[in-house]
């Protein structure tokens, strides 16, 4: 296994998709950031500060991850990597299951990362203007765990996804649509259905409401505690990968 964790680091660090992850989290953070902190008045700034911004990026860069973990699981088949590692490890589930710690780790460590340059960004900005400015947008820091365990499961639920499907540019159109269209409607519609489906309930683990919460301590009964959003979520997570190590049986990888 150590090997498997060691080969899944290389390919990692010898290919451009973690290096374009990284990228594209920069742009989506940190340049809207620091044109919002230098450009827009000092009393907006302090008021309201950057929560809308805050919000708007927690839910972009998990989007990101989702589409990190389809390429990388996708780029296996596409170049015919993904030949070797089952020739080296026979017993596919083992592959699978390294792909989905290693990419839970880089996902959670890039929304770490995220959040620490964030809140640099944030405290730097406000001292060069001389304003004191909300860096946290009202999250605690028991929200921003939650945020990056959510981006880690939801980058572990994007390889799963790759490795069923395998067409690259068909399951990250096909993910983004469901995630951002489909949901939502659904949950609109049928909120008791909606509650169940998968990225709302990642949505729910980091932000789901507890039994409590809220000014008039109100619970939905349609929303999943986040125990159970969380649970589900790793379920959602592993009959995913079951299903594409039982088909990657029965299929030609070479």
């Amino acid at each position: 296994m150590i090997a498997l964790a060691r080969a899944e680091l290389l390919k990692l660090r010898s290919t451009r998709t973690a290096l374009g992850l990284f990228i594209v989290i920069l742009v989506v953070t940190l340049l809207p950031l620091i044109l919002i902190v230098s450009l827009l008045p000092p009393d907006w700034l302090e008021t309201d500060g950057v929560t809308g911004f805050l919000n708007t990026a927690s839910a972009l860069v998990p989007l990101v991850l989702l589409v990190f973990g389809v390429l990388g699981m996708t780029n296996e088949y596409r170049h015919g990597t993904i030949t070797y590692a089952y020739l080296v490890t026979p017993r596919r589930w083992q592959v699978m299951v390294m792909k989905l710690i290693i990419y839970a780790l880089v996902g959670m460590a890039t929304m770490l990362l995220a959040v620490v340059l964030v809140y640099v960004v944030i405290r730097i900005g406000g001292a060069i203007r001389g304003i004191d400015i909300d860096a946290t947008g009202g999250s605690t820091w028991g929200d921003y765990a939650r945020q990056i365990v959510v981006a880690g499961l939801i980058t572990t639920f994007g390889v799963a996804l790759g490795a069923l499907f395998r067409a690259q540019v068909i399951t990250v159109a096909a993910a983004l649509i469901w995630a951002l269209f489909i949901e939502n409607i659904i949950g609109l519609i049928k909120p008791a259905v909606g509650a169940w489906l998968p990225f709302i309930v990642f949505n729910q683990v980091s932000a789901g409401q507890m039994p409590g919460d809220g000014a008039d301590g109100a619970f939905t009964s349609e929303m999943l505690t986040r125990p159970q959003a969380f649970l589900v979520s790793i379920a959602y997570i592993a009959i995913v990968s079951v299903a594409a190590v039982f088909i990657s049986l029965r299929r030609d990888v070479t």
